[in-house]
């Protein structure tokens, strides 16, 4: 063996397959992996992408949002910041291999090989790369061929040239990699391009060390950039004009010329086109168009509203769309709903299947799951409800579940004072997943378009923000005092704003009978009269121009600030309510009496309610 190829892919988390931690980490096991042979996987890093985020940017965070006024400029979970948003992707993976099945399968000698090759290539990452952080890296030698997963945050510094705005440190592909030396030269060789041509010739540069040389492979052009396309294909022609030997050799060159310009010239078009937005008010329509992209490996990103694919396969998209033959949304949305509350209520996939069956759906199995709603007439594959609901995802939904309960309890175990603020709150969440898993509570989703879990749920959310309060060092006593302080300042601003209105009404009015008066020398002695009962006369009536200034800019100012003020009001009254119900061990009780109530009672035309 002479030669290996080299492939260096790029993955974005925001997009479907881009990057999947629990399976690098095999939190589940997919089909293509040998269960026997997990331990032989080499773990370099093992980083919770939260706890890197918080190490990463934890001071710039804080320094961030001390500066700010309004509290709604705040960030308060810059991860989900992030995550949530659409500017910048939360994180990366890298896939990197040498050779491939074929040539470097697991357990030959190419294989160990490769395996070298790989431990170099990832332990002088970071040397090269400064601004890309490894939360987490692991090389697989339990599936066909050894190949190792780099999970990345890549972040500018103070520094950059390119941050404008918000915080000292944060993330940006672009500009980490400015500050790496990678810059847009023009749009055929961006920054990107130019870093991944790098990493393939550093690659390039381990194998010459062993001796060995790069080949280059039709299946890896989408991994070349366009200069390195054209020159592979140019020494292919070299090649090809040696041999010249007849005028049906020179046709045949010309065909396959023209058949690699074509190629090539699809290739750039793909790698530059702009990205498009397509969204959907049909979920079912969307998950039937995003799964069939899948099928046909046309790359795309989920969005909020939907997903983006580039503008060069939008014919296809919009035949895919014409395809699309529309089933109940009522019953995918229920079987949605149904599947959400159940993964939250069973301890394994098999309870999953069985809750389903006596929630009256039928169940088939075979390749893939599919369920039939009891009020439905066909069978849904569980996989098209979107990815979150695939057996993998669900068998992760369950392990995520898990985790957090068990981190959950070990915190009250662990409590040295049961009887804290602090551990009453994980006790009130454990009391909630209880009562939760029992039936009795509903779903109520903190992000109404992801799907439901501890993570996505609107009142665990409220107890995790009370408990970054408390760990901050509130107490019950100071938020009532804060309360009443906030209580007492709005009700003042509010009146003061009542009598401002009140009194500038009256000083244009005086303003008006005074231009009449001194300006129009009108005589009506009601004006007179009121313009004296108020001393105003000739001489000081110009003032009142300079009043009414005065007046409207102060009734502006409160204007502007009593919303803010509000709102921190009611935010202070949320809090004290949710913290006295849990210092009182009574929160998850006041949910059960809520939607007892709410179950109970049926609401009339003129808006009361009125118990069955």
């Amino acid at each position: 063996m002479n030669s290996l190829s080299c492939s260096f892919t790029l993955g974005k988390a925001g997009s479907v397959n881009g990057a999947n931690v629990e399976h690098n980490n095999r939190e589940f096991v997919a089909d293509n992996v040998d269960p026997n042979r997990i331990s032989d996987n080499i773990t370099y890093v093992k980083i919770d992408v939260r706890e890197a985020y918080n190490e990463l940017f934890g001071a710039a965070l804080e320094e961030y949002n001390a500066k700010q006024t309004r509290s709604d400029r705040k960030i308060d979970d810059y991860y989900s910041h992030i995550a949530e948003g659409r500017r910048e992707e939360a994180f990366y993976e890298i896939i990197v291999q040498f050779g491939d099945s074929k040539v470097a399968p697991i357990g030959s000698e190419n294989g160990e090989l490769c395996k070298k090759l790989l431990d170099e290539y990832v332990r002088s990452f970071k040397e090269r790369n400064p601004n890309m952080k490894i939360f987490n890296l692991v090389t697989h030698l339990d599936e066909v061929s050894p190949h190792c997963h780099i999970n990345i945050i890549p972040f500018y510094t103070p520094n950059s040239k390119l941050r404008k705005n918000g915080l000292s440190k944060g993330v940006s592909m672009r500009a980490a990699l400015e500050e790496q030396g990678f810059t847009n030269k023009h749009k055929k060789e961006n920054s990107l391009v130019a870093w991944e041509d790098s990493e393939l010739k550093y690659m390039e540069k381990i194998l010459k060390r062993h001796g060995l040389s790069r080949e280059v492979k039709n299946a890896i052009y989408a991994h070349m950039s366009v200069e390195n396309y054209k020159e592979s294909q140019d020494e292919k022609k070299i090649a090809a004009v040696q041999n010249w030997n007849s005028e049906k050799a020179v046709e045949q060159l010309r065909q396959e010329n023209d058949m690699l310009r074509v190629e090539k010239q699809k290739l750039t078009s793909e790698k530059f086109s702009p990205w498009k937005s397509f969204f959907y008010s049909v979920p079912e329509k969307q998950s039937f168009v995003m799964e069939q992209l899948v099928k046909l490996q046309i790359p795309f990103r989920e969005t909020e509203n939907g997903f983006e694919a580039q503008e060069i396969h939008v014919e296809q998209i919009r035949n895919l769309e014409k395809q699309f033959k529309p089933q109940s949304v009522y019953h995918r949305d229920t079987l949605r709903d149904s599947l959400d509350k159940i993964i939250m209520q069973s301890k394994n996939y098999s309870e999953v299947l069985e809750r389903l069956k006596q929630s009256g759906c039928s169940v088939k199995q075979g390749k893939y799951i599919s369920v039939k709603p009891k009020s439905g007439n066909q069978f849904i594959r569980l996989k098209s409800l979107g990815e979150d609901y695939s057996e993998q995802a669900i068998q992760r939904r369950l392990l995520l579940k898990a985790n957090f309960e068990n981190v959950n309890n070990n915190k009250i175990t662990s409590s040295k004072n049961p009887d804290s603020l602090e551990t009453m709150t994980y006790k009130t969440i454990q009391h909630y997943t209880v009562v939760f898993a029992a039936g009795v509570l509903p779903v109520r989703k903190r992000n109404k378009k992801r799907a439901f879990g501890w993570e996505n749920c609107e009142e665990l959310n409220k107890l995790a923000e009370l408990n970054k309060k408390i760990n901050a060092g509130l107490t019950l006593t100071n938020l009532r005092n804060k309360f009443a302080g906030l209580e007492k300042s709005v009700a003042e601003k509010e009146a003061k704003l009542i009598a401002l209105k009140s009194e500038l009404d009256l000083i244009r009015d005086l303003y008006k009978r005074g231009e009449r008066c001194f300006k129009f020398y009108s005589e009506d002695e009601k004006d007179l009269a009121f313009l004296a009962e108020h001393k105003v006369n000739a001489e000081n009536y110009g003032r009142i121009l300079k009043l009414i200034t005065a007046n409207e800019a102060e009734i502006a100012e409160l204007e502007k600030n009593l919303p803010e003020e509000r709102g921190r009001l009611k935010e202070a009254a949320d809090t004290l309510t949710v913290m006295e119900k849990v210092a009182g061990g009574v929160y998850v009780q006041s949910l059960i009496d809520d939607e007892q109530n709410r179950t109970q009672s049926v609401y009339v035309k003129n808006g009361l309610k009125r118990a069955d």
